[in-house]
């Protein structure tokens, strides 16, 4: 079979290449012109395929607000896996994320419904699915509540789902993954995995607040079943365990053997750090750190993965296997 992916230098991406090279696929592999393959550097030491394997390995540059560069690439394509996106929670970026997450999304639907691949599956957030804060687990049924406390990244990549949506009504077979907080073996500088950079270098502070964890190959395998399925028109949560995010760091700590964190940010040190945030935004600087991910990282929110796990008789690797593994 032949995969087109968008976003396919980022760290899914190059999980997801590997794992298709290895099942013997074909992947046109998308990237902005000039893009770092840093990442697909490090991760390919990990997977250790033969030279052969990467012959069915094409690399194209295309932005993805050029609809024919797209079309190039898509044309004769079995599957389009859409994993390109942007990831900010900076009050200031809002219309960038929606520029990137919902008319770039349009832009790749269109063309795929167009060039009439088998199924195209978006890669959004469990940030794209409301929390009301009412249920015990939440559950892919959650319903979008504008009124209701959300991300301006996680609004983003829900109109990102209703381009999908819409794309389905008119003709396009689609599913859709939202992934918890993705970890695994990769750069310890970037996204989700600078946890482990900061494990390692005995950063002090930690929350208590809970989310759903999973691991970057988990949700490689689980982006290819459900393209290979019969599964379409329905989103799947992709999450492993509900942990905490000191459960998380308590986990890499000890497997490097480094200190554990031991300052919870609560009280009054969480209003500093929040009001920090919100002035260092106000200034108009940039960085991981924002009010809202400090909001993030005391929320409290358990995730129901029953539904991809009983559609695809699939296992989940615990979050320390995870981990250790990515050390």
């Amino acid at each position: 079979m032949i995969f087109a992916i968008t976003g396919a230098n980022g760290f899914l991406g190059v999980h997801i290449i590997h794992h298709l090279l290895k099942q013997g696929h074909t992947v046109r592999a998308i990237t902005r012109p000039n893009a770092s393959l840093v990442e697909f550097d490090k991760v390919k030491a990990y997977y250790e395929l033969t030279p052969e394997s990467y012959g069915k390995l094409t690399w194209y540059e295309c932005v993805l607000y050029d609809t024919e560069g797209l079309d190039f690439v898509f044309n004769g394509a079995d599957y389009v896996m859409h994993l390109a996106g942007m990831i900010s929670y900076l009050k200031k970026d809002l219309n960038r994320l929606l520029e990137v997450n919902q008319q770039y999304t349009a832009n790749v639907v269109n063309v795929a419904k167009d060039a009439g691949v088998k199924k195209l599956l978006y890669c959004s957030s469990i940030a794209a699915i409301a929390k009301s804060g009412k249920e015990d687990v939440i559950k892919e049924s959650a319903e979008w509540d504008d009124e209701l406390a959300h991300s301006n990244y996680g609004y983003s990549k829900q109109l990102g789902e209703l381009e999908v949506w819409r794309g389905s009504e008119e003709g396009l077979v689609a599913v859709i993954i939202n992934p918890g907080i993705i970890l695994g073996y990769g750069d310890w500088t970037k996204g989700s995995n600078t946890l482990f950079g900061n494990a390692q270098d005995g950063f002090p502070f930690y929350s208590n607040g809970i989310t759903g964890w999973v691991g970057v190959e988990d949700v490689a395998r689980i982006a290819i079943k459900l393209c290979t399925s019969d599964s379409m028109g329905e989103r799947f949560i992709v999450v492993s365990e509900n942990k905490s995010f000191k459960e998380i760091t308590d986990m890499m700590t000890a497997v490097m053997g480094t200190k554990k964190p031991t300052i919870e940010i609560k009280g009054l040190l969480y209003k500093t750090v929040y009001y920090l945030m919100a002035f260092k935004e106000f200034l108009g600087f940039g960085g991981m750190l924002s009010k809202e991910t400090v909001k993030a990282s005391v929320a409290v929110n358990h995730f129901d993965n029953t539904k991809v796990e009983k559609t695809l008789d699939f296992d989940f690797e615990d979050m320390e296997t995870v981990i250790k593994k990515s050390i």
